[in-house]
């Protein structure tokens, strides 16, 4: 059934204001056209956004670092390892110049020797080779780059050594550097620990290493 409206046009026929009759059935395009500018538009497939790297991790868990008493009784262990040793070798070098009767001075050079194979071989070789010295490792302790969890280079082991000796020197900085680690969040760090970006942790609960992060 067809309904009928009516339109205004102009017409120079028929004058202003004739209404016309116009059907309002409409073409099958039209109403098509018309239905589809209506329709909700069909949700759009966005290409896959690329997928972000998940940061590293920011460093050992709490659980895992390394206790401050056993740290302490670790350093006091290797001063007497190293104490000992100079000890005995002083001791011989004494025997050597009493009965051996030495035409020169050479004895006397043994403890200064040991004393420097000491500082740039004691702690630092074996920081970086086995993870600590032998206190450390008595106490079941690890030396690690923060960064990574590695063991430390033998550059940066000796940097941390040399550091913590500096800071002995100075009576105020080397009690701060030994109890700084009191108080140091997250991760335990001492002064000397600082300057190279390490951390001692717990040797059984040592974090896997992994690789860092570009720019971190």
């Amino acid at each position: 059934m067809t309904t009928l409206t009516r339109i205004r046009t102009v017409s120079p026929i028929l004058g202003y204001g004739v209404r016309l009759p116009v059907s309002s059935c409409r073409p099958a395009a039209f109403s098509d056209h018309m239905r589809g500018m209506n329709a909700t538009p069909a949700p759009q497939h966005l290409p896959a956004a690329h997928p972000v790297a998940a940061p590293g991790p920011a460093g050992p868990p709490p659980h895992a670092l390394g206790n401050q008493g056993l740290r302490l009784l670790a350093i006091v262990i290797d001063l007497a390892i190293v104490s000992v040793a100079l000890s005995l070798v002083s001791a011989v070098v004494g025997l050597v110049v009493t009965f051996g009767h030495p035409t020169d001075n050479s004895p006397f050079y043994l403890p200064l020797l040991l004393a420097l194979a000491a500082l740039f071989l004691y702690s630092p070789l074996l920081t970086a080779r086995c993870g600590g010295t032998p206190g450390k490792l008595l106490c079941g302790l690890h030396v690690v780059r923060l960064a990574d969890a590695r063991n430390l280079s033998y550059g940066a082991a000796l940097g941390r050594h040399l550091a913590h000796l500096g800071m002995w020197l100075v009576p105020l900085i080397s009690l701060l550097d030994a109890v700084s680690c009191l108080w140091d969040r997250p991760f335990r760090q001492c002064l000397h620990d600082k300057t190279v970006g390490s951390v001692v942790v717990r040797r059984s609960m040592r974090p896997a290493p992994f690789t860092s992060r570009a720019g971190s």
